[in-house]
């Protein structure tokens, strides 16, 4: 009867946190749900019997969120086993993994009858909220670790269930998503608790003692969320006065480059660009910039690729559109790395306003078993994909790279409170901003975008093709975890993508401009550059965990020398 309920309530854990995050039934998914949805899971965990019982609960959990939530990665072309499949053993395993302090926090309170009769007796009552605080920060020592490395896959987060609560997710300047994390594990965790003392309160003494100590968890989880709420009505309402504009055509072309032509991709993009660049030119503007999304060309850059464009298609070559518009281009395309060795990057090259070739930017974060696998400068192992399973790989971006796009409209200088002494004879020369284009993945990797940030980046401009997932939960799950980088560096974020979500996201992670999903579109969008601030995030980066961390090996530490001081 236990095992079955055990069972249940890891099940509808996962499916409480599915269904909190975007999907096919709640498009933007209910943080209300994700405020509980471990609260099942904390119960089944607390009444496990053993290591092996968690451990499998644990893999129950996470392999069901990650199936239910990410199933869309069944639809990456010819790599399901891959992205659906190994990703979702891998999940489950290292939950599973990671679950373990969980039993030893448990253990000795609920599992020692020595012990658990000492907590009902309120002798222990730390016990109670060492529990809570424990469980909470262990899963977002899991989110993290997920979120993290070669393997990382930031999806199926609780963060990612607040993202319609602005504010809420305005600590992300000081916490990153963690911050979230925490508060809402923790959160489910008092309030699974406080199921589970319930038969404890019969106890006169003891019940009163336990109460309290769960009293005063709920009085902490209450004071972090209303410091929470607080900061984020200061930040969401908080004026901020761009002092730059870039304008700038966004083209969702709606055509998976996989499955379309060269030619079909580059005149439905052309068109678009056209009819967005004419919307600038109705209100007296001037686009400073067009970008086209992810993995739009094929031909390989600079060199072959430069000369086909020049060419290509006949009746108009895109070289020749990009010099007749005036305007600099960022476009997803291949980048050769190295000829000889066949290594190309998946990468945003920049193309002047007369039509020339200026540099590109690589993806850094490559998605893994799709884009990129391990021992792939291994002879054998990079033959044995390419020529096994047809896979080519390509090469991850080394270095942070930033794009410097010359601006029409003049900077937003208050000169009552500016005062500019030049013994320079040239006039100042032109206005320019400072973009990134972190490509599809990158913009869900907080280390990424810091470190393009950090290196000057005033925008971040996302390019992604998500088409090939064909739902819209995709899309906004992907907008739902980037949305977290605008907060985080306080910075405008927008995104040009093949099928969605193209939009532009303020610094607070408010949507201004977007286009809908799966529709041929462009946006005219006037994007607002802001003064650049150094956020807490921006300067220590993902301290919470490392803090967590930190704590948790402090306990352990003090545990260990306890119980061999007591023998």
């Amino acid at each position: 009867m236990f095992c079955f309920l055990q069972v249940f309530c890891s099940l509808l854990s996962a499916a409480m946190l599915s269904l909190a995050i975007p999907n096919e039934f709640l498009a933007q998914g209910s943080p209300l749900i994700g405020l509980f949805a471990l609260v099942p899971f904390y119960v089944c965990l607390s009444r496990a019997k053993s290591v092996k019982a968690v451990f499998w609960l644990s893999f129950l959990q996470a392999a069901v969120v990650h199936l239910l939530s990410s199933f869309w990665l069944g639809y990456f072309q010819d790599f399901a086993v891959f992205t659906l499949g190994a990703s979702d053993l891998g999940t489950g395993g290292f939950f599973a993994l990671m679950s373990m302090p969980l039993y030893f926090a448990f253990a000795p309170f609920y599992r020692t009858k020595k012990n658990r009769l000492e907590e009902r007796g309120g002798i222990k009552p730390f016990a109670l909220p060492l529990r809570i605080f424990w469980f909470a920060g262990v899963y977002t020592i899991w989110e993290w670790c997920k979120s993290t490395g070669f393997l990382a896959y930031p999806w199926g987060t609780l963060s990612m269930t607040a993202v319609t609560w602005p504010l809420v997710t305005q600590i992300a300047d000081i916490t990153g998503p963690y911050g979230v994390t925490f508060l809402f594990a923790l959160i489910s965790a008092t309030v699974a608790e406080g199921i589970l003392i319930l038969p404890d309160l019969s106890s006169e003494e003891g019940g009163k003692k336990i109460f309290a100590a769960w009293k005063s968890c709920v009085n902490t989880a209450a004071i972090l969320s209303l410091s929470t709420v607080l900061y984020g009505i200061i930040q969401y309402n908080m004026p901020r006065k761009p002092v730059k504009q870039l304008n700038a055509v966004l083209v969702q072309q709606n055509l998976d480059p996989w499955r379309g032509t060269d030619l079909e991709t580059i005149n439905i993009s052309k068109r678009l660009t056209r009819e967005k660049l004419q919307d600038f030119n109705k209100k007296g503007e001037k686009a400073d910039l067009v970008v086209w999304s992810e993995a739009v060309l094929t031909g390989r850059f600079p060199g072959a690729a430069v000369n086909k464009y020049k060419r290509f298609p006949k009746e108009e070559p895109l070289m020749d559109f990009i010099a007749k518009s005036k305007t600099p281009f960022v476009i997803g395309a291949p980048l050769t790395v190295d000829s000889f060795s066949r290594k190309y990057s998946n990468a945003a090259v920049l193309i002047d306003k007369d039509g020339i070739f200026r540099g590109a930017y690589s993806k850094i974060h490559l998605v893994p078993f799709a884009e990129v696998f391990p021992g792939r400068n291994i002879p054998f192992v990079y033959n044995f994909f390419r020529n096994t399973l047809g896979f080519s790989t390509w090469e991850p971006g080394e270095r942070y790279v930033l794009f410097d796009i010359p601006i029409s409209t003049p900077e937003f200088i208050d000169r009552r409170q500016t005062e500019i002494i030049s013994l320079r004879e040239l006039p100042q020369s032109q206005a320019s901003v400072k973009i990134s284009t972190p490509i599809c993945f990158d913009d869900a990797f907080g280390e990424v975008c810091r470190g393009l940030f950090l290196a000057g980046s005033e925008v971040f401009i996302n390019l992604t093709n998500d088409s090939w997932s064909l739902t819209r939960s995709a899309e906004i799950q992907h907008l739902a975890v980037a949305t977290y980088r605008a907060i985080e560096y306080r910075t405008t974020l927008a995104r040009a993508t093949n099928a969605g979500c193209t939009v532009v996201v303020g610094p607070n992670g408010k949507i201004q401009q977007k286009t809908p999903l799966f529709e041929e579109n462009a946006l005219a969008a006037e994007i607002p550059v802001y003064r650049r601030v150094m956020t807490v995030y921006a300067r220590f980066g993902d301290w919470l965990p490392g803090l967590l961390i930190a704590l948790a090996f402090l306990h352990l530490g003090l545990f260990l020398r306890k119980s061999s001081s007591v023998d």
